[in-house]
């Protein structure tokens, strides 16, 4: 099994006993035709069926004019005409300035954002000709040539986070005190700030094919009094009508935890696609399990490399060939991570890359046939693992620490899952003291 055990004090023995045959390991996750994931385009969810990130903000971004956008707002032909509508909604996000500083993390020694880093990323969503503007222009267009004339598209726009390290941020305009963001009404008053700038800039635009759907958590895990924030951000924001959204990390601290924060949206990242190493295809089987225990969304992930990488290219095809098996490409709220500007890329290649995009266009559409190349039902096998409290075994000479969580603790060393912890979930933790 794949988990982590950590030692706190002391030393300590721990026994695994067990009988076989006295229980089956947890049932392998199948297709079926009830699906748990969390269902796109209803009203939970803001109507968002597929919404594609939108990288926007440090020079390092693509400009994001109406030519830019346009490949995601329709599939185009080689001609750059418009065929089909593709993505009906967008994230526009960021988390970092140009010179490195950070929205979503803050370590040791790095600067930390000012107000004024916070009010650049509040306007830069609505730079004249890109982002925002970029966005309804192509929507126009593309309305003007496939209809209907009045389509809209979602939006959702990206939150900072306010670091509780940050004992002097600001002030506001017409205020004295700086905020200390180590009190949490304090965070709360910075994000109601610069969510008020965003509506006030949104109104001012007065966009005709554009519909605010709600904001972004940007940080991929929480935790403590992140959950807490995240819980009034999203309180907040409903009673604006506005929905909440999050996209984190595979198996990270607080998916199980994603609607007690008050999300409406949540998308987990497989995580398949990056590493320098290709993970087990059972990484789908095992997103499939968790999403569908959590009840959430998944997101497609790739970049370019999937143009110039025959790895990569495999990599991307095996996403869409795992979301027809487990049935999150029509089950499932979709998110799509492309690592700004790679599908754009791939719809002006002329050879491999021309397919890809294709195959994107037919996944969103529900057309997507799988290759066959890939063997997605692929999932960790324990038949052979006696040492499960499903079969009977103990942990002995690791007291339980409940004052932790119900998440932490020696008896999740032998709870037969293998691939839903993280953070500060699902850990066989515990602390033993010599006598």
């Amino acid at each position: 099994m794949h988990k982590v055990m950590r030692w706190f004090c002391g030393l300590a023995v721990v026994w695994a006993t067990g009988t076989p045959g006295l229980a089956q390991p947890e049932a392998t996750v199948r297709p079926s035709s009830r699906s748990p994931y969390l269902a796109p385009g209803t009203p939970e969810v803001g109507g968002v069926r597929h919404m594609v990130l939108i990288y926007h903000g440090n020079k390092g971004r693509v400009a994001w004019t109406k030519d830019a956008i346009l490949p995601y707002v329709a599939y185009l032909d080689e001609k750059r005409q418009p065929v089909d509508w593709l993505f009906d909604s967008f994230l526009l996000i960021e988390f970092a300035l140009d010179d490195g500083t950070a929205f979503h993390h803050h370590g040791r020694g790095e600067r930390l954002p000012t107000l004024a880093d916070w009010q650049w990323i509040a306007e830069s969503w609505f730079r004249p000709n890109q982002g925002l503007d970029g966005l309804e222009q192509a929507v126009a267009e593309v309305a003007g040539k496939l209809g209907p004339a009045d389509r809209k598209v979602k939006v959702v726009i990206t939150l900072p986070k306010p670091f509780v390290e940050d004992r002097g941020f600001g002030p506001p305009p017409g205020e004295q005190e700086k905020l200390d963001f180590s009190r949490p009404s304090d965070r709360q008053r910075a994000l109601q700030w610069y969510i008020q700038q965003v509506l006030n800039e949104w109104r001012e635009k007065q966009y005709r094919r554009l519909d605010l759907a709600g904001f972004y958590w940007t940080d991929e895990a929480f935790g403590g009094s992140d959950q807490d924030l995240a819980r009034w951000t999203s309180e907040y924001l409903h009673g604006l009508g506005l929905k909440h959204y999050w996209i984190p990390y595979y198996a990270a601290q607080g998916v199980r935890q994603w609607r007690e924060a008050g999300f409406d949206a949540m998308m987990m990242q497989p995580n398949f696609f990056f590493p320098k190493e290709r993970l087990p295809l059972g990484r789908f089987q095992s997103t499939a399990k968790i999403a569908r225990m959590v009840g959430c969304g998944i997101e497609i992930e790739f970049d370019g490399r999937a143009l110039t990488d025959p790895e990569y290219r495999d990599r991307l095809i095996a996403y869409l060939d795992a979301g027809v098996y487990y049935g999150w490409n029509k089950d499932a709220l979709l998110g799509y991570y492309e690592g700004g500007g790679a599908l754009k890329q791939l719809a002006e290649d002329k050879g491999a890359g021309r397919d890809l995009y294709r195959k994107v266009y037919e996944f969103v559409k529900g057309t997507y046939r799988s290759s066959g190349r890939f063997d997605v039902s692929q999932h960790p096998d324990d038949s052979a693992n006696l040492a499960l409290a499903s079969r009977g075994a103990k942990v002995l000479g690791a007291p339980p620490r409940p004052e932790w969580g119900k998440e932490i603790g020696p008896e999740q060393i032998i709870d037969g899952n293998t691939c839903f912890y993280g953070g500060m979930s699902g850990f066989g933790a515990f602390l033993f003291r010599t006598q």
